[in-house]
């Protein structure tokens, strides 16, 4: 593979081609929907799994969905050779699409480009023809590896159609109660998602998002609803200081590391909690709920913002309610590469009507709810359920949040 035309690849047409055993049913989200065909047998199982929580599943096909069949291709050109041997200028490697693609192709309404390898997933071609509404993507053999690649792209495909549309894209974490949820935004290594993570595993709330939120209004000009977006989960160590789940993480097999236990992990020390030092497990979300026994709340309505510091060397913590009534930069949309997992780079969908108005709408509510500002260090893990009452109590959500998940 060198850059030259490769006319073969589009001999093959972009039609919905379901090879028996076949499955065809739906994900959507608000106006966000895939028709899904697939010849790979309990694909709906494998991807409701990763993506149910933000994704709706549906039996059946939906007429008015863009169309994603799903082939198992054991000729599919593509090796990691193949794929160093492409020249990398701008026209042929994108970058900003989160997982690099090569475009091997790209004609006026069709496109063949191939997904470079992630450490955890083998390559997928997506072939595009945009006046069908139709996208195939091909993997080579049908194993865990190309499946993620699968659920990364049918993900990405959900996700860019909510943003296309006006949907703010929101870097915070959130959790839920009683339909209620508690946003947390702040910078990288403020603490948005040990907060997350330890509000849904120690005090009893409902786990919505540890680091990126969608925002949208449930009726025009009616309340907001936050919801999280489909990316695995990443935990520091440090959260699971004295944690209850810590031996399940070190003992779970988890897909990001080949399906393997982790073993025993690293004692954080005070560095682990800056950027520098920070040090992380990842796991899919439902790997997350498995261990710890937490609850997923699809969506919520925002009743409250907090903006923390995680302070390595602080003991306990402060909590201030933030009436100022000034801007706050923690909440404003995410832009630039935040963006890489949200953005049709590729011109895949169709374009959709940019509803201006209500993401305006959408933003200035969320500038509008109560925001307290705390400050903690590393030994909040130990009393974290207080910490937590008087956080909610500050935005007044009340205490007392039950008797915290069972971990």
């Amino acid at each position: 593979m060198t850059g030259e035309p490769r006319t073969n690849l589009l001999d093959d047409p972009v039609v919905p081609v379901v090879s028996p055993p076949g499955e065809v049913f739906t994900l959507s989200r608000w106006f966000a929907r895939l028709s899904v065909e697939s010849a790979l047998p309990e694909l709906n199982a494998f991807l409701t799994a990763l993506l149910g929580p933000y994704f709706v599943p549906a039996a059946g096909a939906d007429p008015d969905a863009v169309t994603v069949s799903v082939r198992c291709v054991p000729e599919l050109p593509g090796t990691r050779g193949d794929l160093e041997a492409v020249p990398r200028s701008p026209q042929l490697w994108l970058d900003e699409d989160g997982p690099r693609m090569v475009v091997l192709e790209h004609l006026s309404d069709t496109m063949v480009t191939l997904r470079d390898m992630e450490e955890d997933s083998d390559p997928v071609l997506i072939s595009v023809h945009r006046g069908e509404r139709a996208v195939r993507l091909d993997i080579a053999e049908d194993t865990p590896r190309a499946r993620r690649g699968v659920v990364r792209l049918v993900a990405f495909l959900l996700s860019a159609q909510l943003h296309s549309g006006g949907v703010p894209v929101l870097h915070g974490s959130a959790v839920a109660r009683d339909g209620k949820a508690v946003a947390v935004f702040g910078a990288s290594s403020s603490g948005k998602s040990t907060l997350a993570f330890l509000a849904s595993t120690l005090a009893g709330w409902d786990f919505v998002s540890d680091d990126t939120l969608l925002a949208w209004e449930t009726s025009p000009g009616g309340p907001l609803a936050l919801s999280g977006a489909p990316r695995r989960l990443g935990i520091g160590v440090g959260a699971l200081v004295g944690h209850p789940a810590r031996e399940r993480f070190e003992t779970h097999p988890l897909r990001r590391y080949g399906d393997s236990p982790l073993g025993s992990l690293p004692t954080p020390s005070t560095h682990s909690w800056s950027r520098e030092g920070r040090v992380r497990i990842y796991c899919d979300i439902d790997e997350f709920t498995a261990i710890t026994g937490t609850r997923c709340a699809q969506h919520a309505e925002p009743a409250g913002i907090v903006l923390p510091v995680a302070d390595p060397h602080m003991s306990g913590w402060t909590v201030e309610a933030d009436t100022s009534g000034t801007a706050a930069p923690e909440l404003e949309p995410t832009s630039g590469r935040g963006l890489r997992y949200f953005v049709d780079y590729l011109g895949i969908l169709a374009p959709r009507p940019f509803d201006a108005q209500a993401r305006a709408r959408v933003l200035e509510g969320v500038r509008q709810l109560p925001r307290v500002r705390v400050r903690y260090g590393p030994d909040v893990n130990k009393d974290f359920p207080r910490f937590w009452d008087e956080v909610t109590g500050a935005l007044g959500l009340g205490a007392g949040v039950g008797e915290g998940a069972s971990c």
